[in-house]
């Protein structure tokens, strides 16, 4: 986007109303990751503004001009929503980073968090009053652990995540081990949303790489479990099979019929 093109606003605020026509809810992403400087940096209608402004061209530069968007963007936003905000989501970025989280106000962004679970970030979130949705790449991706496609070698998040690994996803656990323990803050993670990106996954395969890992997290969110994954394990067998079987929903296949058959008996012991 052309920052320095007053048009742009015009542009975004229909993208908004149109958005706002066709979903409803309480809730609306405004996206807000990879904005890459670079970009800005070598187009020259951008860089002139920039110099008007009295933004330097560096990383602090850069950020005001982001902040600048992302302000114009929210006014916009209100007017198209007949004066209104909702729940204004947006990805982790270069503005969450501690340094420049300054930018954006609590009482109006929930940040949708996929760093790692031992970022410094998602600590410091929760510290500022932020409500943050996890969505971690090291548990919650499930795009991972495929054939890169850009390249060659497996995908960049690799390894792939298995529905054990996402079911031990507990933010209480990740935050207690960067020093939050407060459980008044722990309340700030407001919930978890597994991601899969578009490159590798089409009509043929998506549910295949949905499900049944999703449902894990759904256990893991909705109940906060005491115990894990080994204990889940023969309700997700019996879920799965349930919603193939039920509701026509095939995701990929955990076990053998038989150990669907015979409930806690088809698995190794918890070594």
């Amino acid at each position: 986007m052309n920052l320095a093109n007053p048009n742009l606003y015009d542009v975004v605020e229909d993208i908004y109303r149109d958005m706002l026509d066709s979903f409803t809810g309480t809730a609306f992403h405004i996206g807000g990751d990879e904005v890459n400087f670079n970009c800005w940096n070598t187009t020259e209608e951008i860089t002139e503004y920039m110099a008007k402004k009295g933004y330097a061209r560096t990383e602090d530069g850069f950020m005001e001009l982001w902040n600048e968007y992302q302000e114009t963007a929210l006014a916009r936003f209100q007017k198209a929503n007949n004066g209104k905000l909702k729940d204004m989501i947006l990805w982790t970025s270069h503005m969450t980073e501690p340094q420049f989280l300054k930018y954006l106000d609590p009482k109006v962004y929930t940040v949708q968090y996929w760093e790692r679970s031992d970022n410094k970030q998602l600590p410091n979130l929760v510290n500022k009053g932020f409500n943050v949705i996890m969505s971690n790449y090291d548990d919650l991706y499930l795009d991972c652990g495929f054939g890169a496609w850009v390249g060659e070698g497996n995908n960049w998040c690799s390894p792939y995540k298995g529905w054990q690994k996402i079911y031990q996803n507990d933010p209480k656990k990740y935050l207690a081990a960067q020093g939050v323990t407060d459980p008044a803050k722990w309340k700030h993670i407001v919930g978890g949303e597994t991601a899969l990106w578009t490159e590798q996954a089409g009509d043929q395969n998506a549910l295949a790489k949905i499900f049944p890992r999703t449902y894990a997290l759904a256990e893991r969110y909705w109940s906060d479990p005491t115990t894990g994954w080994f204990e889940a394990e023969p309700r997700l067998v019996y879920f799965t099979s349930a919603m193939e079987k039920q509701r026509g929903v095939y995701g990929n296949t955990l076990k053998p019929e038989w150990c669907v058959q015979s409930q806690g008996i088809c698995k190794l012991n918890n070594l």
